[in-house]
C-alpha cells in the first residue's frame, strides 16, 4: 500500500472533523435506513429543526450526504457508504 497523498490526508482530517460531532454521526445512523426527509431526522434524532439543518449542512459540504428534492420535500442521503463502515468499525473495536 503506498503512502497518502498530502491532499488525502487533508481530505482524511477533514472528514474526521464532520464525523467529529455526535449529532453528525446520530444523523448518519438514521440516514443508514434510507433518504429521509429533515423533519424525520430531527424527529428521529432528537434535534431541533434548525440544528438538524445545520448539521446537514457540514455534511453535505463534507460530501457524506447528498439532498435530493422529491415533490415538496428535500430528502437526505449518505453518498459516502464508507463512512458508515467506519463507524461500524470503530463500534465493534471499542465494546
Amino acid at each position: 500500500m503506498t503512502s497518502p497523498t498530502p491532499r488525502q490526508l487533508e481530505r482524511l482530517a477533514e472528514l474526521f472533523a464532520v464525523l467529529g460531532d455526535p449529532a453528525r454521526l446520530r444523523i448518519l445512523q438514521c440516514l443508514r435506513a434510507g433518504p429521509r426527509s429533515v423533519g424525520d431526522i430531527h424527529r428521529s434524532c432528537r434535534l431541533k429543526q434548525a440544528n438538524t439543518s445545520k448539521h446537514l449542512r457540514v455534511l453535505r459540504q463534507a460530501d457524506v450526504v447528498a439532498a435530493q428534492r422529491e415533490g415538496t420535500s428535500v430528502l437526505y442521503k449518505v453518498t459516502e457508504p464508507l463512512v458508515l463502515e467506519l463507524c461500524d468499525l470503530v463500534c465493534q473495536g471499542r465494546k
